[in-house]
């Protein structure tokens, strides 16, 4: 059990109860276990020694657990600084997300400030449509809202379309209203569509 706690992300609860349920413990053994209570507890401070301390700049190296998946396959795509030691630029995909994405028509783009990591503009989404429903395929990471940013994770997907004998062509883009990514968008495809979210005070 310990040892998936400190390999997985799966929050400590859920893998005492399967781990509980998969042992078959007697009912006698059961009253001797630790509570999940209890072992939570010590569990959580062994998992937060593992994670990484938050780097003091964007000068830092990404731990290869964070750069694979769970199956040890690449998720880290592009790890790229705009400029030397600043603006980086980071593009986490799986080869089967990537897939999704190619094969696409339509694609959604969203960016979110509010949970950035420090040294980040932004995180920014970019979901397909497959079997009715909304899929990530690309969690990127971006250092401004700029259009040459824009252009640069356009230019980078297409790239690693060509490697794996794809394109990445879509014929329509959905997405929030970003001034400095219009231009790009109407560059790389002739359909698009617009959606504002209004606030209210």
């Amino acid at each position: 059990m310990k040892e998936r706690i400190l390999a997985e992300t799966t929050s400590i609860t859920k893998i005492y109860d399967e781990e509980i349920v998969k042992a078959n413990v007697s009912k006698g053994a059961t009253a001797i276990i630790p509570t999940i209570v209890e072992y939570r507890s010590n569990m959580s401070k062994a998992r937060r020694k593992k994670i990484p301390v938050i780097p003091s700049t964007v000068m830092f190296d990404i731990p290869e657990s964070y750069q694979q998946t769970l199956t040890t396959k690449r998720f880290l795509l592009i790890d790229l600084f705009l400029k030397h030691g600043q603006d980086r630029l980071l593009i986490f995909s799986s080869d089967q997300q990537l897939h999704l994405l190619f094969e696409s028509t339509t694609i959604f783009m969203d960016g979110t400030f509010d949970i950035t990591p420090a040294h980040f503009k932004q995180v920014y989404l970019i979901h397909t449509e497959k079997f009715g429903q909304e899929l990530p395929v690309a969690f990127c990471l971006l250092p401004n809202k700029r259009g040459k940013t824009y252009l640069e994770l356009f230019e980078r997907l297409k790239e690693q379309a060509i490697v794996m004998g794809k394109q990445f062509n879509p014929k329509r883009i959905i997405t929030d209203y970003e001034p400095d990514l219009l231009p790009v968008i109407q560059q790389e495809v002739n359909v698009f569509i617009l959606t504002i979210h209004v606030q209210h005070a």
